[in-house]
């Protein structure tokens, strides 16, 4: 019996171990900085993207669902926001690190260029930014699953 207590436990130590040296990985569903929306990124062939999975507000004032009404396309203004891309293009560039994708925003309308890492403690750190990193925001994504 004590042989098999141990040799559990040598398991459950294995198993923990294999688990914490894997790799952190932004798939998943994350909650925005300003909790107002949850993006899942999930593989888009060999890159990643993510799409609006929710809402906190997710009608207009007259109750209908939100639409990409700033859209600079008149043709894609009617389109609903819940499902939507907005992230795109990201490519992994380090252990825990995605660059080279695009994100856009639906409050202006505008593309903006992407990359993001995994924090030590499980947040994503996401740079948006015109031209170069420099000229740009932080926003810190919270996971949800």
């Amino acid at each position: 019996m004590l042989r098999f207590v141990y040799a559990l436990l040598l398991l459950l130590l294995l198993t923990a171990t294999a688990a914490a040296a894997q790799t952190p990985t932004p798939i998943g569903i994350w909650q925005d900085a300003t909790n107002r929306i949850m993006v899942e990124i999930a593989p888009c062939d060999s890159r990643l993207c993510g799409k609006i999975v929710w809402f906190k507000w997710p009608n207009d004032d007259l109750g209908l669902p939100l639409v990409d009404i700033n859209n600079p396309d008149p043709a894609l203004r009617l389109r609903p926001l819940l499902g939507l891309t907005i992230l795109t293009n990201l490519r992994q560039t380090g252990e825990s690190t995605w660059g080279d994708g695009r994100i856009y925003y639906p409050d202006d309308g505008e593309f903006y260029h992407a990359r993001m890492s995994i924090q030590e403690n499980g947040t994503l750190r996401v740079r948006i930014y015109a031209l170069f990193p420099l000229f740009g925001e932080t926003q810190i994504w919270t996971r949800v699953r």
